[in-house]
This record gives C-alpha cells, structure tokens and sequence, in this order.
C-alpha cells in the first residue's frame, strides 16, 4: 500500500519541518518498495503492529473503527484526521451504525479530529460524538496540492506521462461502490460523453476510469469484460493510489457520488453527478443533502449527461462553487500539512491540546488563526533529539478491502 491520504501528507511536511521527529507507516501486509526516504514503514503483522502502537507518542489514522480495539497508552495522543470531504453521504451515528459502542469508544479516546470545514465539524460531532475540544480546523493536509501551482503542474505532466496521453485532456469517471455498481458502469457510453467533452470545450480527450476496490472485485469474481471499456481512448486509473494526484491531474470529472468529486470542486474545474434514478431511489435517508443543493450538474440518465456537459456554464458555475464552499465554511487554504505537522511536533513538546485548539481557533469569518507566539515561545530554547531520544509518530492508515 502506498502512503497517500491525509496521513501520508502530513508524514511528508513532517519529515520536511520536524526531521526530529520519525513517522512509521503502519502495514497490514509487509510492503516492498517505498515511497521516498522521508517515510519508514514498519507493523508488518500483528506483532509489529502491537509493538509500533505501543511505542508511539503520536498516532494518526483516518478510517473510522479502525482503532476502537486497540489499547490506548498513557500520554499517547490519538488524531483522526478523517478521508471524506464536504461529502454528501451520511456517516457513523447519524446513519443508524449498529457498531455504536465501538464508535463512542474510539472517539472518546481521540484527542483530535482535525476537520476541514464548519460543516465537517457538525457532521463529526453529530456521526461521531466528537467534542467541541477535539476538534480543531485547520483543512485537510491531501487538499494542500490544488493551492500549489507549482505542484498542480508538475503533478499534471508526470501523470500524463505515466499512463500515455500527453497533450491530450483528462476526464476522470470515479464511482462509489453501491449495489448495482457494475451494471450501472456497464451503460456508461465512453464514445458520447468524450464527443460532448470536445464539442463543450474543445481538444481531445481520453477516458480515466477509477474504480473502488470493492467494485474492481466485483468485476474480478463476476469475470465480466466491460466491453464499453475497452477502448483505445480508455485509461484504467484504478491501479493508481493517491487520489489526489488525479483529481489535479484531471480537466473534468464524473461520479455518481463518491465524496472526490468535493475535493475536485477545489479545482473549480467542471464535474458532473451521473447516476440512474434506482439509485437516487435507493439512497433516500441515507445523504445529508440531496444533488440538486451543490453546484454540480446532476443527471439520470445518459441523454441528461451529455446535455449538461454541452450546456454547462462556467461563469455560472463558478459562482456556485464558490457559494457552496462559503455555505460550507471551508477552512481549505493549501496549509493544512504544515499546521497539522507544528501540532504534531507540539503536542510531542508537551503542548496541550487545549493551547494548540486555541492556536488554530477560527475566527468567526474565517480570516487566519489566532497568534501562535505564545505557543512558539513555549518550544523555543529546546535542543534537537538525538537518534535515541526521537519520539517516533505513527502514521495509521487502513484501506477497504
């Protein structure tokens, strides 16, 4: 498994502005290869995971449940820094979760939620219980990339390359796993929704196709061909890790409702809702708000898709985007990493989480953070940590079979 998520960014901007301090990547399989000299991977079985979890200071995860039967240390600071966005689909508590107990007990014993939005907090403190202090917002360190132009570019021309369609536009097609997936990806018209892309917006385009884990085994045990995917101006994505290197990579994007396509809305580059009208049916209940309240285009049928993409209004949309982002109280500014990477170092300095909640505060139009002096005064003076003395950070990250 490749470090990616919001904890694989935040290991990053540590090794770069805390090298004192060392990250470990906990593994459910033993991993060969790496991805840089920045990150170390250990918890390569049970035993390895017992051991890293033990001997951590820090431990950061973002999948929910995932650390609810592990025991808790004293003095070890526990961060969740979640994996879904401004996401439409209800979660945990709020979504009628049988696994409550283990729900509760996990985030009673969180110390930080580290949220990316004023909607993000009501959402973890009604799915999850969290308390007002845990929680501190600050954005998601993975959505740092679509603020860093640079990055963006240099991200975009590697990929391209990568998989062989240099000078060519990119629409990423991202499902969710849901009941009927693949029968829903089987109606998919590759041809139509590529014409409507060239015709809209000009150049030639090729179709990037991203599918979950659990859906990519669906196909696998079904032994089904997909033939609708088949073709030449097909790119199979899924293989690709870091989600986020996509989306930057992308000049459109298709979902019927995974939670990405919030993030991509970042990039104010235009995206489409797809999904049959079954579904819409099906999730009833199940969604904190329905399509038709964000500003992407949202149809149920293929004739609806290519409609909306011949018609979309950019200047329109914009104005949406930046309305939902607003409503939604986004904290995203392309610094999330590196506040989350000063908490880490100060909460291993013996800051409490109270002082850095009160660091990091929001104020009420969402300019800034309150002044971090009296926090910085408080690590000044402390000598470097030899080899020996180095806090060791886990970076916990679980994906769904």
């Amino acid at each position: 498994m490749d470090v990616g998520c919001n904890p694989g960014y935040i290991a990053k901007k540590l090794s770069v502005q805390h090298p004192d301090l060392k990250s470990v990547w906990l593994l459910s399989k033993n991993h060969e290869g790496h991805n840089g000299n920045w990150i170390n991977y250990g918890g390569g079985g049970f035993v390895g995971k017992c051991f890293a979890l033990a001997s951590a200071k820090v431990v950061v995860f973002n999948t929910l449940n995932s650390m609810a039967g592990w025991p808790k240390k004293k003095g070890q600071i526990w961060i969740q820094t979640g994996h879904g966005s401004f996401g439409i689909k209800k979660i945990g508590l709020d979504l009628g979760n049988k696994r409550k107990q283990k729900i509760l007990r996990e985030a009673k014993r969180t110390n930080i939620f580290l949220s990316n939005s004023e909607f993000e907090t009501k959402v973890f403190s009604s799915g999850f219980r969290f308390k007002p202090k845990q929680i501190i917002e600050i954005g998601h360190a993975r959505s740092d990339v679509f603020f860093d132009d640079f990055l963006k570019h240099s991200l975009k021309k590697e990929i391209c390359k990568k998989y062989g369609f240099e000078g060519k536009k990119l629409l990423l097609f991202a499902p969710t796993h849901s009941d009927g997936d693949v029968e829903f990806i089987e109606k998919i018209n590759v041809q139509e929704i590529l014409e409507a892309l060239k015709i809209r917006f000009g150049g030639n385009w090729v179709f990037g196709m991203r599918l979950h884990p659990r859906t990519r085994n669906k196909i696998k045990r079904s032994k089904r061909s997909l033939s609708n995917l088949t073709s030449e101006c097909v790119i199979d994505l899924s293989g690709h890790s870091d989600m986020q290197e996509l989306l930057v990579s992308s000049d459109a994007m298709i979902t019927d409702y995974s939670s990405g396509i919030f993030d991509f809305l970042l990039t104010k580059r235009p995206c489409f809702f797809h999904l049959e009208e079954q579904m819409r049916e099906n999730l009833k209940g199940t969604l904190y708000f329905d399509f038709f309240e964000t500003p992407i285009p949202t149809s149920f049928n293929s004739d609806a898709l290519v409609d909306n993409i011949k018609k979309f209004d950019e200047k329109h949309f914009l104005a949406e985007v930046d309305a939902f982002l607003d409503d939604a109280g986004s904290f995203e500014d392309g610094r999330a990493a590196e506040h989350a990477s000063d908490i880490i170092h100060g909460l291993t300095k013996g800051v409490s989480v109270a002082r850095l909640r009160l660091q990091y505060k929001r104020t009420k139009n969402l300019e800034g953070y309150a002044s971090s002096r009296p926090i910085q005064k408080e690590m000044t003076g402390e000598k470097r940590l030899s080899p020996k003395e180095t806090q060791s950070v886990e970076m916990h990250v679980e994906v769904a079979e």
